[in-house]
């Protein structure tokens, strides 16, 4: 049991939910916020409106957050396996644009 737990905790992550990304980059500030948001259809993934938090993105997806009448326009970099400091949150996105 010890060597499954050692691979699972080494093991690459190619893909992760829509939500669980959100909340662990510190654009949202929890898990069930990022999940109301999505259901309310402020997320659009790859210019594409999702109302699923359990969809799936990959590196490179673009991902479109209305919040609070601005609109940020991100490009995925990287995933966590957990939630991040602020600084090391930064790593997971970069800002496309911002209105």
């Amino acid at each position: 049991m010890n060597k499954i737990n050692k691979n699972y905790k080494n093991k690459i992550i190619n893909e992760q939910r829509i939500d669980s990304w959100l909340f662990r980059s510190r654009l949202i500030k929890s898990r069930e916020k990022a999940q109301k948001i999505i259901l309310d259809g402020h997320i659009k993934i790859n210019k594409i409106r999702t109302s699923k938090p359990s969809a799936r993105i990959k590196i490179g997806d673009i991902i479109t957050l209305t919040k609070f009448d601005n609109i940020f326009i991100l490009s995925v970099e990287n995933f966590a396996k957990n939630r991040l400091n602020a600084k090391e949150a930064l790593k997971l996105y970069k800002e496309i644009k911002i209105m």
